[in-house]
């Protein structure tokens, strides 16, 4: 029997859409823990920040500089997002070299579901300073709990889309970060209202540094072990299901780099490091972490309370890499209850530099398969240097082998919820803190933080690559200890199964691609974002508002669907409707205008009932229906160079040229090669 169950865990991204939509939001992981490693289809985890669109420094929005997306009147909009989702996570700071207090003179206002009046409509400073419900402590903070920067967790869900809009901005100097999932179909999701009840996620935050696990989350074990030098000393092993939902160990602080802890799940490597990194703790400083999940209990434990689900069995080992023998006290809590076959398995993966490469991100981490970031802690230093330039990288996200950047932030600091390098010193929240800021060890300046990501962790369904840059603009060389959170299921939730590229006539023919009233087909040779940036070359379409048909194909089998679009994103105001089978499936929302690094690409769920006329055999009837532009009703042009379709399904080759030897439709008119499948890219391409 439990050599079936696994079986269970790779048919987690089968589980149909009906019985996903008939639990709670994917972000409202808060109501039970367990939650935090199921892996859902249909929905995206991303965010919109107020990074230099051409990689410079400056991270901002100013005068003269706007980062809105688009302008409608007074009204500048920092976010828009069109059909079902939530905002789950703003973050903001202003200042000149130190942070300082948000201008009360700034309105920010909150449309949801297309609504002509505002849910939200408040002095700026009063999302974050407790006034206004229900953006209350501890589900929000100012500057002076959160060092430097202001922070909301309050989710803010819509059906039907999304506006944040500033009023009496233009002249201001602000950063901010958006963090928001999109769905591709509403299901249970409730329209924010400004009225919800969110205690028990108040409550959760609320009991830092205590079990956050109820009564009945299983049955502890403790022991007290001695720890040889160069010893690997298997602590605890189960076989079976189940999920681990405590972790504590007790040890000499001193020892924390030197003793090395082993996590194994259904025969996987699951974490291999030292406790120091593990726990969040990194060296020993003013402040030590004292989080939701990770951190230092006042009893000397060092604690993990992330849901560790398991389907064949589990191990616990401790290896001690210094001269001595160690005491080590350990506990470790299991539940036998079955984990939900969503589940993903839990790990965490360290990775770490004596001094980074200048001129590159510095590789936090590479994951393949399908999963979800759950958290991150960093320890980053100087090199040879008593500056904390080191603070100001931003970090990038390629989801699913995009060349572009789904994530791009905004600073170290503003990525842990701070602000101007942590100003206001070390602290510590349920969510996030910074357990040193200015540490010196042997001159140069050392500065650690942390980020649970309970509501807001950043999704994948094939593959993630998250780089940090060193300095402002990848300019110096740093220390860096990156340890990454998350859960994942070794198969792929979506594999790319075909491509439509706009800028060859024999692909285009065999995608029946047709579009309506005028259009030209136009090269663009232009940069992605990120750093240093990918160039690539290409033939699209840009055309005005209509309709453009095609079909795409998947297997046969296939009940879930993703369409990814590369576009122009030098050209504004750029929205569609997609409809599959002549309903409508999804939307493209409005992109930020960037002239400077012009190719985008935006990935789409489809809400798709597989009912007769939708499909034929493998095939999908797509339709993208451009629309006028936001704000004063223009007419921009729609553009596209090339779709794909991500599907699951059997791993199978490609429907279009593979079998029949023709490669040709899968050659651009750029400098880009035979595309094969992304299964056996080492790393996005353009």
């Amino acid at each position: 029997m439990a050599r079936s169950l696994p079986c269970l865990l790779l048919l987690g991204s089968l589980v149909s859409a009906s019985a996903i939509h008939a639990q709670a939001p994917p972000w409202e992981t808060w109501q039970d823990l367990r939650r935090l490693s199921e892996l859902h289809p249909g929905h995206q985890a991303l965010l919109r920040s107020s990074h230099c669109p051409d990689g410079c420094r400056f991270d901002r929005h100013s005068a003269g500089d706007w980062r809105y997306v688009y302008v409608d009147g007074e009204e500048g909009v920092i976010f828009e997002e069109a059909g079902a989702g939530a905002i789950t996570r703003i973050w903001m700071t202003t200042g000149s070299g130190i942070s300082e207090p948000l201008d009360p003179a700034i309105q920010l206002r909150v449309y949801v579901d297309g609504a002509a009046e505002p849910v939200v409509d408040i002095p700026l400073p009063a999302l974050f300073d407790g006034s206004t419900p229900p953006f209350e402590p501890p589900l929000v903070g100012d500057r002076l709990t959160s060092s430097g920067g202001f922070f909301s967790y309050v989710p803010i869900p819509y059906r039907e889309g999304c506006r944040v809009v500033l009023v009496g901005a233009d002249d201001k100097k602000l950063w901010f970060q958006i963090n928001f999932q999109r769905l591709s179909e509403a299901g249970e999701v409730q329209t924010f209202t400004g009225m919800e009840d969110l205690s028990a996620f108040a409550d959760r935050l609320s009991n830092r540094g205590q079990d956050p696990w109820p009564a009945g989350s299983g049955g502890w074990r403790e022991d007290t072990v001695t720890l040889d030098p160069g010893v690997e000393r298997r602590i605890w092993e189960t076989e079976g299901l189940g999920t681990v939902t405590g972790l504590e160990i007790r040890a000499d602080p001193a020892l924390w780099p030197a003793i090395a802890v082993g996590l194994t799940f259904d025969g996987q490597a699951a974490v291999t490091m030292p406790l120091a990194d593990f726990f969040a703790l990194g060296r020993l400083g003013p402040v030590p972490t004292c989080s939701l999940l990770l951190g230092l209990a006042e009893s000397g434990f060092a604690y993990s309370y992330f849901p560790m689900p398991f389907f064949e069995g589990a191990e616990l080992s401790l290896v001690h890499h210094g001269a001595q023998a160690a005491q080590v006290d350990v506990r470790v809590r299991l539940d036998g209850t079955p984990p939900s076959p969503a589940s993903g398995l839990f790990g965490a993966e360290l990775s770490h530099a004596a001094a980074t490469t200048v001129g590159v991100d510095f590789p936090v981490v590479t994951l393949e398969g399908r999963g979800r970031v759950a958290g991150t802690f960093l320890e980053l230093g100087a090199v040879g240097n008593p500056f904390r330039e080191y603070v100001e990288g931003d970090e990038r996200m390629f989801i699913d082998r995009s060349p572009h950047p789904a994530v791009y932030g905004t600073g170290v600091e503003d990525q842990f919820n701070g602000g101007f390098g942590f100003d206001l010193g070390p602290f510590a929240r349920a969510l996030h803190g910074a357990p040193y800021t200015e540490l010196v060890v042997e001159g140069e300046p050392h500065t650690a933080a942390y980020r649970l990501m309970l509501t807001d962790g950043i999704t994948f369904e094939n593959h993630l690559v998250v780089g940090l840059e060193a300095g402002p603009t990848n300019n110096i060389s740093m220390r860096a200890r990156a340890v990454t959170y998350f859960y994942r299921q070794r198969r792929a939730g979506l594999e790319l199964w075909d491509r439509l590229d706009l800028g060859n006539a024999a692909n285009r023919a065999r995608h029946s691609y047709l579009v309506t009233g005028e259009h030209d087909f136009r090269p663009l040779d232009a940069l992605f974002e990120g750093e240093p940036p990918a160039g690539a070359s290409g033939t699209g379409v840009y055309r005005p508002p209509g309709t453009a048909s095609f079909v795409l194909r998947a297997h046969p089998e296939s009940t879930l669907f993703r369409l990814r679009r590369r576009l122009d994103a030098g050209v504004a105001g750029q929205r569609a409707t997609i409809l599959v089978g002549g309903e409508p499936a999804g939307r493209f929302p409005v992109v930020d205008v960037n002239d400077a690094r012009r190719w985008r690409e935006i990935d789409v769920d489809l809400d798709v009932d597989l009912r007769p006329g939708v499909t034929a055999g493998d095939e999908l009837a797509l339709t993208v229906v451009a629309e006028s532009g936001p704000g004063d009703g223009s007419q921009p042009e729609f553009t596209a160079f090339r779709y794909e379709l991500w599907a699951d399904g059997p791993a199978a080759i490609f429907a279009d040229g593979f079998e029949s030897g023709d490669l040709a439709a899968w050659v651009s008119q750029s400098a880009e090669t035979a595309i094969s499948s992304p299964r056996r890219s080492p790393a996005p391409a353009p």
